[in-house]
């Protein structure tokens, strides 16, 4: 590149990334972008809240030169292909999970793994649980309880009567959040409403309780006050990466709170003697469905390692 082309470039954010397509914020503008070659030919090279420096082409046009350094990202394990990484989103603040009440049913096995792939990249989460309005359900309420007790803050929202909007913009407002979950948890129409953007919205489907794909590309919303909001793809479970056996548990607060006391510093707490994670189980200090929940993600990775 010569040096006049190098004055030239400027920084942008990425707010979409598709197969075919790379969309870049410039100020007040949106450029449509294509990558220089040597990065074209590198894979994941770019994800939204990525901070990118472009050569302008006119016409709301331009080419990525570089991807400036992460300070971080939420990565996801994509099974098509063989199992590689997928990063979701970068250069964030938060994860919001966004789950609903019911239609479809919160399924706690799928968000914990969630919170696990936060907690992996040392990034906070807030959890928000939308369509209170279906409710009561006081057994998923009862689940929701352990989550708060544990450390977790629980928002709960709902359309109809507004309830927890206000809490929502507020936990939104200047940081970057990825928000993810499975679809038809009426994720699309929380971002609307918070965000004053039109989000195509997509119905459950009454026959299997699961949502229609309304996002089908991580795309990223600019706040007024600063800050963005990256509405991701829904999923219906979020496969983990680069995540090594041992390491699960300190990944889960109320298991870690115990497994530092185990008697083997390698223990998987699965039958392992003076397991100090399943006696705090039998004494009631940890929940039976939190370590059944973590025995499943065990089981994947233990699978992942031995299929590598």
């Amino acid at each position: 590149m010569t040096a006049s082309n190098e004055s030239e470039l400027v920084e942008g954010l990425v707010v979409f990334r598709s197969s075919r397509e790379i969309k870049a914020r410039v100020g007040e503008d949106e450029l449509l972008c294509e990558l220089r070659g040597a990065l074209r030919q590198r894979k994941e090279t770019v994800v939204v809240g990525d901070v990118v420096r472009i050569l302008p082409g006119g016409a709301g046009r331009g080419v990525v030169e570089e991807v400036l350094p992460r300070s971080n990202f939420l990565a996801r394990r994509r099974e098509v292909g063989g199992g590689r990484q997928l990063i979701v989103a970068a250069n964030l603040d938060q994860v919001l999970p966004v789950f609903a009440l019911r239609q479809p049913k919160l399924k706690f096995g799928a968000l914990d793994r969630l919170l696990v792939a936060a907690s992996h990249r040392d990034l906070p989460v807030v959890i928000v649980v939308n369509k209170i309005d279906l409710g009561p359900a006081p057994d998923v309420e009862s689940e929701l309880l352990v989550y708060e007790e544990i450390g977790y803050r629980v928002i709960r929202t709902s359309i109809e009567s507004e309830l927890g909007l206000e809490q929502l913009h507020a936990v939104v407002s200047g940081r970057v959040s990825v928000v993810s979950g499975p679809s038809g948890v009426g994720k699309s129409s929380l971002l609307s409403r918070v965000l004053g953007v039109p989000i195509r919205v997509g119905e459950v489907s009454r026959h299997n309780e699961k949502g229609k794909h309304t996002t089908t590309a991580a795309t990223g919303y600019g706040l007024p006050g600063g800050g963005a909001v990256i509405d991701t793809p829904g999923f219906r479970d979020y496969g983990l990466w680069d995540m090594e056996p041992a390491s699960l548990a300190h990944c889960m607060p109320d298991l870690a709170e115990h497994a530092q006391h185990c008697h083997f510093a390698n223990c998987l707490h699965r039958g392992e003697p003076k397991c100090r994670v399943e006696s705090a189980a039998e004494e009631g200090a940890i929940r039976t469905r939190r370590l059944r929940s973590y025995r499943g993600i065990l089981d994947t990775l233990l699978e992942q390692q031995s299929g590598k």
